[in-house]
């Protein structure tokens, strides 16, 4: 049996809902013949589900600011929000950073994802020169070079000591790249892990002391 003039609307509005969410739907009868006393429940559209994904976990240091990348299923959905160690600001500095990426979206609900994002040192470049000297009585000290230039943090050492020799002599040289950001790739003499060494030789002039 069929009645006319059967309205139905959700809250105030007789148009059927998209969105997720709850809707109060309210039935109403207006028919010359029959008489119904209206009914109201309660319509619940439950967000769908979506995925998270996650790329560019592994990066290398260039002094510019790191960011992962971050995909949904559907695409381009909005309201995800990503962070690093707990903080919105992107990490620029080499080390490892915990990401959280969580989707808060009106239609779409998605399990959290979690992974670290990896910023490796950058490879540097040291250079020894002026290995061999001539004695004059003062501190003789050898020149160290980085690419890139001027990078803080080295560190040299003659003979395991950090003050320069006076004396003629061959003095082991040990320099150590300090740069949290960056790591060494080669040096001018012989290298060891961490450090380089080279042969200072620091010979006494004809006529000196």
């Amino acid at each position: 049996m069929t009645y006319t003039g059967l309205d139905v609307s959700y809250v105030t509005s007789l148009l059927p809902p998209t969105e997720a969410g709850s809707y109060t739907v309210t039935a109403t009868l207006d028919n010359p013949n029959v008489t119904l006393p209206p009914i109201t429940d309660t319509l619940v559209i439950a967000k769908a589900l979506a995925t998270l994904s996650m790329t560019g976990q592994a990066q290398t240091y260039d002094a510019t600011p790191k960011s992962v990348t971050v995909a949904t299923l559907p695409a381009d959905l909005t309201g995800v929000s990503v962070t690093y160690d707990d903080a919105a600001t992107l990490p620029t500095e080499a080390g490892s950073y915990i990401v959280a990426v969580t989707l808060d979206n009106p239609d779409y609900t998605a399990d959290p994802l979690s992974d670290t994002l990896v910023i490796a040192q950058a490879v540097a470049t040291l250079t020894l020169t002026d290995l061999a000297q001539t004695y004059d009585a003062t501190p003789r000290t050898v020149s160290v070079t980085t690419d890139p230039a001027d990078l803080t943090g080295l560190s040299v050492t003659y003979d395991g000591s950090p003050i320069a020799p006076t004396e003629a002599g061959s003095y082991i040289v040990v320099y150590h790249p300090r740069q949290p950001r960056l790591c060494r790739r080669s040096c001018h003499r012989h290298t060891g892990r961490g450090q380089g060494h080279g042969d200072a030789q620091f010979g006494r002039s004809h006529g000196g002391l």
